[in-house]
């Protein structure tokens, strides 16, 4: 043979077509141990055409793939498994470019000697990259999308209409309950695990998606053979097979565990709404109910839309909390609650507005003599004595009614009904008196009131005492409340209970605050003078305050860099719409870093929507809803929801209320950042508060239980476990 590829029929068109195809023609003769190829087979190597190699140097191999080299060396030498003769191999060679590049190899042995080993063999090299690449991706996404389903537990089917039969992966039988069955199923296995009540629903609208060629994306019951209901989506498509058939490929999806997630968080929504609008220790509807309700009744314009509101007011109730306890008072408040309930439920709304206040709405008025005789029973009921581990409590009932009139809004109703029960309340008590618009309560004692707090500020008798907060985890002190008192020359030391009424009345509340703020100011000065180290004081702030033009500007005016400070907003329901002087004032607020708090969250006083629209820093839970955690542990399933809800928009949490050593061990498994209450510290005046600051680093739990033990608490307190 010659050294050159062999001789080709002298045509210019066959010529041209081996010049320009992308395969590389070779001749190998390995006697001589001489390799020829054509231009094409250097080309796709990317090296310049030499159209004669040598194979008696096995330098060659070192550009063929490692792992392919063992194979091209066989054929090299003779080594040709096919009996035929012909050889087929794909391998990699590495391209002038340093790539490796993947080349089908077709040849023929065409001579061999006499022990039939070849000696000489002809073939062509096919480039074959871009089409193993595409395979190899292909091959990856495959795998992919195998892993994907494995981990999703995803279930795939097909279903055939012409055979009724339906294909299941194993996955599939898992999630139906049937492991070990056979994949191919009968379509009446699908039709009868449908739950009976989605039965009909479900063929329905396949059959319908069937008729129509659409996808389906259906949500649906199956009773599994161990009666244990999965709720699954199916998702399908009509697609056509080579022959021309259809057929539907499609998953199926638990998800069961969304469902029940779905499920518990609405009736977590439902508690929730519900308690935002019923009192947490009566079950009475709240004064966010209230005002819901009344939004809803028509003003009176015509006989037909009268109504009659009752305000209820217990006497001496507060004697009882200072006698016996809040848990008598308790015990007071619930029993009144349930004679209301019994009596009026079918009359109208019955309400615990707050305190020992009861209100009752009369959708439908009732003739007044009636509605004497129905009061006059609800003194007598709620005047019997009640006993309450082995205490006899007595308090007794004060009702105002009023009538609502042709011409006047709600508003108005309620203010009669008030002075009613102020005339109930000045003629002895434990009676019932019906609005006479010839009545006028004498005011004397507002004047009074008014002037006798502001006396008080300016001559210092109000002041302010600290109720240290403690971190939920460590026990540390973190903030504190200032909690306003009056050091009255007279009477003593009065709680905000004994004035704050009378302040609200005589509209000195925004005074109190005022001066509030200013004790706190220069508390705080003087520590930071005095170099001991505090942490934020949070103060009251009332709702017409809050939403006070230049209320920042005059803060600002009085506040400086080593203050430290968190205002509480009282009554926050009325923010369930944005209002741009309420932003403002928060926005200013928050640069002077004055952190926000909203108190009473879960309390009808307390909107969730506010808590969207504030975004406070923190939220406080309502004491009304934190008492009750003793006897009605189910009570922390709602402390949960609340603060999952306040988690959500970012807000730190902080209970308070926690009264005992109960409080504290019950309180342990929510989630909260802040504690506070009777049962970890009660109020003290600054330099006790200051003392216990300078003592923090040395103070344990074993300290806080020796400080709760001595206010009669036996219950350990005990680090918090999430």
């Amino acid at each position: 043979m010659t050294n050159d590829l062999p001789e080709l029929p002298n045509d210019p068109r066959l010529s041209y077509l081996i010049e320009h195809l992308d395969q590389g023609i070779w001749d190998a003769d390995l006697t001589t141990k001489t390799f020829c190829v054509s231009k094409a087979w250097c080309d796709m190597r990317g090296i310049g055409w030499v159209n004669r190699f040598d194979l008696g140097d096995d330098i060659w191999l070192e550009d063929i793939h490692p792992n392919d080299r063992e194979q091209i060396s066989a054929i090299v030498k003779g080594d040709v498994a096919r009996s035929d003769g012909n050889i087929s191999i794909q391998y990699r060679y590495r391209h002038a470019n340093g790539d490796w590049i993947w080349l089908h190899c077709r040849a023929k042995v065409m001579e061999t000697d006499e022990t039939g080993r070849a000696t000489r063999i002809i073939g062509t090299d096919t480039y074959i990259d871009d089409f193993k690449r595409s395979a190899a991706a292909q091959s990856e996404l495959t795998e992919k999308l195998q892993l994907a389903i494995d981990a999703s537990g995803i279930g795939v089917w097909e279903f055939n209409p012409a055979t009724k039969t339906v294909h299941w992966d194993d996955r599939f039988l898992e999630i139906y309950g049937l492991c070990g069955q056979p994949n191919e199923q009968p379509h009446t296995v699908w039709r009868n695990s449908i739950h009976p009540e989605d039965r009909e629903a479900t063929l329905a609208y396949t059959e319908k998606a069937r008729r129509d060629q659409s996808d389906l994306n259906y949500d649906y019951r199956i009773l599994r053979p161990d009666n244990e209901v999965r709720h699954l989506r199916s998702l399908a498509r009509f697609v056509k097979t080579a022959d021309g058939q259809t057929k539907l490929i499609g998953v199926i999806i638990d998800v069961t565990a969304d469902y029940e997630r779905t499920t518990a968080l609405e009736v977590a929504r439902n508690q929730l709404e519900y308690e935002s609008r019923h009192d947490a220790l009566t079950g009475l509807a709240n004064r966010r109910r209230l005002d819901e309700t009344l939004q809803k009744l028509a003003l009176p314009t015509s006989p037909e839309d009268i109504y009659a509101v009752l305000h209820l007011d217990l006497d001496h109730f507060k004697a009882i909390n200072d006698r016996y306890g809040h848990a008598a008072g308790d015990a007071v408040l619930c029993h009144t609650a349930q004679i209301l309930k019994d009596k009026m439920a079918d009359l109208g709304l019955v309400c615990r507005t707050g305190g020992d206040e009861f209100v009752v709405v009369l959708k439908t008025a009732i003739p007044q003599d009636a509605l004497g005789d129905i009061c006059a029973e609800l003194v007598q009921a709620i005047s019997r004595p009640l006993l309450f581990e082995d205490i006899t409590c007595s308090a007794g009932v004060s009702i105002g009614v009023a009538y609502a009139a042709e011409g006047t809004d709600h508003a108005e109703t309620f203010r009669r009904a008030d002075k009613a029960l102020y005339k109930a309340k000045n003629v002895g008590r434990g009676g019932v008196e019906f609005y006479n618009i010839n009545y006028t309560p004498p005011d004397y004692h507002i004047a009074n009131a008014r002037h006798d707090i502001q006396k008080a500020i300016s001559r210092g008798e109000v002041i302010c005492h600290f109720q240290p907060q403690y971190d939920a985890e460590t026990l540390a002190i973190v903030g504190a409340e200032a909690l306003v008192r009056w050091d009255c020359p007279s009477r003593g030391l009065l709680g905000p209970d004994q004035f704050l009424p009378q302040a609200a009345l005589s509209d000195v509340i925004n005074d109190i605050d005022r001066h509030m703020l200013e004790l706190v100011l220069t508390q705080q000065t003087a520590w930071h003078k005095a170099g001991l180290a505090y942490p934020a004081i949070s103060l009251n702030i009332a709702k017409d305050r809050i939403m006070r033009p230049g209320l920042g500007d005059k803060i600002l005016s009085n506040i400086g860099a080593h203050h430290a400070l968190s205002f509480e907003l009282l009554e926050t329901a009325f923010i369930d719409t944005p209002d741009r002087q309420l932003e403002r004032n928060l926005a200013q607020l928050r640069q002077m870093g004055i952190l926000i708090e909203l108190d009473d969250f879960g309390s009808g006083h307390s909107s969730v929507v506010a808590l969207q629209t504030i975004k406070p820093d923190r939220i406080k839970i309502d004491r009304g809803l934190v008492a009750p955690i003793v006897t009605h542990p189910d009570q922390l399933l709602t402390l949960g929801s609340l603060s999952c809800i306040a988690r959500l928009e970012g807000a730190k949490i902080v209970i308070e209320g926690l009264e005992t050593g109960l409080h504290l061990a019950a309180i342990r498994n929510v989630d909260c950042d802040v504690l506070q209450g009777f049962g970890l510290h009660r109020p003290v005046p600054a330099d006790e508060f200051a003392a216990l600051l300078r003592q923090q680093p040395q103070r344990s739990i074993a300290a806080l239980n020796r400080d709760a033990a001595s206010l009669g608490f036996t219950n350990a307190v005990a680090p918090r476990r999430h």
